[in-house]
């Protein structure tokens, strides 16, 4: 039985603005998008980024807001409430979906025929109904392993200000500190749930006077810290080499991989496919412009993004080291780069504080999810609700927290992976193949429903309803004659009317057609079709 008290509402539009971009500016921001543009060449990389981010991310932001709007409710009820019947399109898509899992076992895949197969059931059951359970799924999967990683980043808060980085003179040092820390599982689930407990905090108090008033005060101190460090790293010797390789593109460095890798990173960094915007929309006033809230949630996004890099970057080149470092940028490079630093104890610490912030917002945003989900299908109310979801994610994350290293404390479940998907379809570790089946299969998929119900089955017209409620000054100016300055001219703008791009016509094409088809080529990549 659902809980029947009344539903919160976001306190102000900036509120709102600044709790989305908190989920969204977290370690897919700062810790993912410079060792990801560091592998992909630099600034062509962020080009084809910030292209992805308008095409693919902004229809599919606003398209979720919209839904959660609509229907006042939670992912996994919000499906049902715009649309209770049965979608011929989930059919035809639960039947190819069946036809690749037969083709797929009859190729020997088994283990990935048998997950196509449980898919294909659970769109004849269920419909685009389950879209929201998807995503809802990969947003608590995903948490289980973040807050684990957002404890890496409290620890190296401590050894920062504790003087540990002084002892740090090479690289190989330093990622000797960073395997010290990982083989004592000890500390790493302390940290864990350490860090899921101040964020589970900052939802105690609800939406406007929790996460709201929380986020308030976290990203312009963020945005403080991020500056701070910055003008730290452009100022270093050599730190021009780091400037260009941000900022002056060189398209050679360019394949097909760096575009599927923008592609699939979008998606991340904006939190997409993860049931966080449903859920934050589904707080959203009628009298809120979505247009506009998601294209702010945009640009400071992305704007966070490219300012990280402008803190890693120019540091690095400085220091001599390579910007293709992987995942181990942040953890093992930077360390070392800030001790050559003068005060690199104080830099260092500002910048995994700065981290940390990063990751709590997100992790707040996460850990919101299960909450709406539990006040929406059962009685509990906020604080049970609260602590049921820290329990379990807790519990869940203590897997990561002993196999960070490798498989060795859980070589059952390596056995079992390795018989059903085959030698190295798993990754090094579980956090890797939690990462790898939420990033490249679960959100994927959920945003791949979620723009085809919208566009075809809850229908464009019906979703532009929704879209002109609190936009109604933009939701249909024509945007070619607004920029040749003739919109408020009222003989050009009777006889213009309906000619040319509007707002709400362009989000409706991009959903109908560029996102989904943007989206299926990162799924078929997974697939390894374009290997």
């Amino acid at each position: 039985m659902s809980n029947t008290t009344s539903r919160e509402n976001w306190g102000s539009k900036i509120g709102f603005i600044l709790s989305v971009s908190g989920s969204a500016i977290g370690l897919g921001n700062i810790w993912r998008f410079p060792f990801i543009t560091g592998m992909n060449g630099g600034a062509a990389f962020c080009l084809i980024y910030l292209l992805c981010v308008m095409l693919v991310g902004l229809p599919i932001m606003i398209c979720e807001f919209a839904i959660g709007r609509a229907a006042q409710k939670g992912p996994v009820s919000a499906f049902a409430t715009l649309f209770p019947g049965k979608s011929l399109l989930a059919r035809y898509i639960a039947w190819l979906t069946l036809a690749y899992a037969l083709i797929l076992a009859g190729t020997g895949s088994h283990g990935l025929g048998v997950v196509f197969l449980v898919v294909a059931l659970i769109l004849f059951k269920w419909g685009f109904k389950a879209t929201g359970a998807i995503a809802l799924a990969a947003a608590l999967i995903i948490l289980t392993y973040y807050s684990v990683i957002g404890g890496w980043i409290i620890e190296y808060v401590r050894l920062a200000f504790f003087g540990k980085f002084s002892e740090l003179t090479t690289i190989e040092q330093a990622k000797g500190q960073f395997d010290n820390f990982l083989n004592t599982p000890w500390r790493v689930i302390l940290f864990h749930l350490v860090f899921l407990g101040i964020a589970s905090a900052m939802l105690w108090s609800g939406i406007k006077d929790g996460i709201e008033r929380w986020s308030k005060v976290l990203m312009p101190m963020l945005l403080i810290l991020l500056l701070v460090v910055i003008a730290r790293s452009v100022t270093l010797d050599g730190a021009e080499k780091g400037l260009r390789f941000l900022f002056v593109p060189d398209f050679s460095k360019l394949n097909s991989g760096s575009v599927i890798a923008a592609l699939g990173h979008s998606f991340y960094s904006l939190s997409l496919g993860m049931a966080i915007s449903i859920t934050y929309g589904s707080y959203q006033k009628k009298t809120d412009n979505l247009f506009s809230s998601a294209l702010w949630v945009i640009l400071l996004d992305t704007g966070a993004a490219l300012l990280a890099g402008l803190a890693i970057f120019p540091a690095v080149f400085a220091m001599g080291m390579e910007p293709n470092q992987g995942t181990g940028l942040i953890f093992q490079i930077l360390p070392a780069t800030f001790n050559q630093i003068p005060l690199g104890w104080l830099w260092a610490g500002l910048f995994f504080i700065m981290l940390t912030i990063a990751a709590m917002t997100s992790a707040a945003s996460l850990i919101e999810c299960g909450i709406t989900f539990l006040l929406d299908h059962t009685k509990l109310k906020r604080k049970p609700a609260i602590l049921l979801t820290y329990v379990v994610i807790g519990a869940g994350g203590i897997l990561s927290c002993v196999s960070v290293r490798d498989w060795s404390r859980l070589e059952w479940i390596h056995t079992a992976l390795c018989k059903a998907f085959g030698d190295g379809a798993y990754g090094g570790n579980w956090l890797d193949f939690l990462d790898g089946i939420t990033n490249n299969w679960m959100i994927t998929t959920a945003g791949l429903l979620t723009a085809l119900f919208a566009a075809w089955v809850w229908t464009t017209r019906k979703a532009t309803e929704e879209l002109q409620q609190g936009a109604e000054k933009i939701a249909h100016v024509n945007i070619f004659q607004w920029l040749a300055g003739l919109s408020d001219t009222a003989p050009y703008s009777k006889s213009i009317q309906g000619i040319g791009i509007t707002p709400c016509s362009a989000w409706a094409f991009a959903i109908r057609f560029i996102s989904p088809i943007a989206i299926l080529l990162i799924i078929l990549s997974a697939l390894g079709v374009f290997a």
